[in-house]
């Protein structure tokens, strides 16, 4: 029952913030004026419009924006993870969350694309997250492979999102920014935020980020938490969104987790508890997992937790690491079950292979792409079982 309760929060959660309801919530057009959250554009001004799009949530995005301006729409490229077309959209398929050579094929084309545009054209550009893998164009002298061992080895040394951004964007001729100089269009940026703080400067390894480009953040986290909050209020005795900004390695994270919600069973006989963020790890073996069920896995090597108190561990993006799942759960029954079959659990944490684990024991939470991505999330809901 709790991991049921569990499930649905994270996809109210994950619906808040998929392109549907963004596009709807922020984009409309009327009489031939387009206003994107609360700016007015007249599409009468404009020779053309084009829709860019890259991103884990590009093709979903890019497809919304064609159901709404349909015809309106002259031209524009999504960069997707999906073999998918569109009618008035170019498409094209990339790699996440490694940098291939189909990333530089995609940097090349979204150059090639934007720079055909004139001052008289209107641009939108998509950015969610995913994006820092899904496109480049590397600085000159600098070869495929030793760009690919730069990228990889930075990707898999635990450093957070900005830092692997940083090194991103000084080796690339496209990030921080540098996209929107190909162009002479007048561009708008509609984002959602993978990053802590929803820092601009960040996303996507700021690609359009430049200071003539207003960008819009119309999704993120916090969205996505307030929904789940809003649809369980009633259910428990409180409700929290303890934070947005969780930002520590996996060990670090287990630890401030326990001690929150070691609070909050003291106090009350029903929560939910709502955290959002994302956690760092160091890959340092060939076992299956990702940050979240590894973060699952070190909670429970924390602290047993008391008998009614459940845990979901999950990417929003329904992806973790190099697993095929989004997170893991935590209950009081696995305790039992761990034992009946004599795992150990801190083998498993050294060896990378929380996945293994959790899918060994039956608490692994797989799911599709969810075709959008806010980080990761952290459900903790007490309830009194009957």
């Amino acid at each position: 029952m709790s991991k049921e309760i569990l499930e649905k929060l994270y996809f109210k959660a994950v619906n808040k913030v998929k392109a549907k309801n963004l596009i709807q919530n922020n984009i409309s057009l009327k009489d031939n004026i387009l206003t994107l959250v609360d700016t007015k554009y007249d599409l009468a001004k404009y020779s053309g419009l084009y829709i860019f799009s890259v991103g884990k949530a590009s093709f979903s995005m890019a497809r919304e924006v064609e159901k709404l301006l349909k015809d309106k729409i002259t031209g524009g490229l999504a960069v997707c993870l999906e073999e998918k077309k569109l009618k008035y959209i170019d498409t094209f398929k990339s790699s996440h969350p490694l940098v291939t050579k189909r990333s530089f094929k995609a940097g090349n084309l979204l150059i090639e694309k934007m720079s055909s545009l004139s001052e008289k054209d209107l641009v939108l550009f998509f950015l969610s997250g995913g994006a820092s893998a899904m496109v480049e164009k590397p600085i000159e002298g600098l070869s495929f492979k030793d760009f690919e061992k730069v990228s990889t080895a930075v990707l898999k040394s635990g450093v957070d999102i900005k830092v692997l951004n940083s090194v991103r964007k000084s080796i690339s001729q496209i990030k921080g920014g540098k996209l929107a100089s190909y162009t002479k269009a007048k561009c708008l940026t509609l984002v959602l935020s993978d990053v802590i703080g929803d820092d601009l400067n960040t996303i996507g390894s700021a690609l359009m980020y430049d200071k003539k480009v207003p960008h819009y953040i119309i999704g993120n986290n916090k969205i996505a938490l307030k929904e789940a909050k809003e649809s369980i209020k009633n259910k428990v005795e409180k409700t929290k969104i303890i934070t947005t900004k969780l930002n520590k390695n996996t060990k670090s994270a287990a630890k401030y987790i326990k001690e929150i919600v070691q609070k909050y069973d003291n106090n009350y006989d029903s929560f939910a508890l709502f955290f959002a963020g994302e956690t760092t790890t160091k890959v340092k073996a060939n076992g299956i997992g990702g940050r979240n069920q590894e973060l699952a896995l070190r909670l429970l090597e924390e602290t047993q937790f008391s008998e009614n108190i459940s845990i979901l561990c999950a990417g929003s993006d329904g992806i973790d690491g190099n697993s095929n799942s989004a997170g893991a759960f935590i209950d009081k029954d696995i305790y039992s079950k761990i034992k009946k079959m004599n795992l150990d659990k801190n083998e498993y944490l050294k060896n990378c292979d929380s996945n293994t684990f959790f899918k060994k024991l039956n608490y692994d939470f797989t799911i599709k792409a969810t075709g959008t991505n806010v980080m990761d999330f952290i459900f903790v809901l007490k309830i009194k079982r009957s």
